[in-house]
């Protein structure tokens, strides 16, 4: 078994509303051609999601808002097994939704380092699911994901690459049922 961390907004999900921000928690649509990326995984990895939700501390959303609005996404992808977000822009906070609780880890070794670009979230997850570096995994869609990664050096890769290098192994090739 390997370790699949995946970014949540840009990478997986996006808001149905089209603002910057979900504007309550089932305001989500998935990216198109996300949910045959992460199926390609389901049988051999833990997948985990990993996502900054400065939203709570700007004030765009509450605390049970932005839990209920990972638990949907937990729902739109069942592969996933988790979701860790941080809710303040010091990194102090960490919790772990699954489907039916939330787990606070805000008092551990990686408070202070929990918001991407640090690489505290993903420690965390490898940690909890004793994984390495080596044989993790982490998908991500913007610069602070590439260098939460590049900190510990878990392998990483663009969401956009990601998501077409799955695309391409489903397609038939047409030119052979002709």
């Amino acid at each position: 078994m390997s370790l699949l961390l995946i970014d949540m907004d840009g990478t997986l999900r996006e808001p149905l509303s089209g603002q910057q921000y979900f504007q309550h928690p089932k305001d989500q649509r998935i990216i198109e051609g996300a949910q045959i990326a992460i199926g390609a995984y389901k049988d051999d990895w833990i997948i985990a999601g990993i996502t900054n939700q400065g939203g709570v501390a700007a004030g765009h959303k509450s605390m049970q808002e932005c839990i209920k609005e990972q638990q949907y996404t937990l729902e739109l992808f069942p592969e996933l097994r988790e979701i860790y977000f941080c809710p303040d822009f010091e990194g102090k906070k960490c919790f772990r939704v699954t489907r039916h609780n939330v787990y606070n880890h805000s008092q551990t070794k990686w408070s202070g380092q929990y918001r991407k670009p640090r690489s505290g979230m993903l420690q965390l997850a490898m940690v909890r699911h004793k994984h390495t570096p080596q044989n993790s995994l982490y998908v991500g869609d913007r610069p602070e994901d590439e260098q939460a990664a590049q900190r510990i050096g878990v392998r990483f890769q663009w969401a956009w690459d990601w998501i077409e290098q799955h695309q391409e192994a489903i397609v038939p090739n047409l030119t052979e049922v002709q």
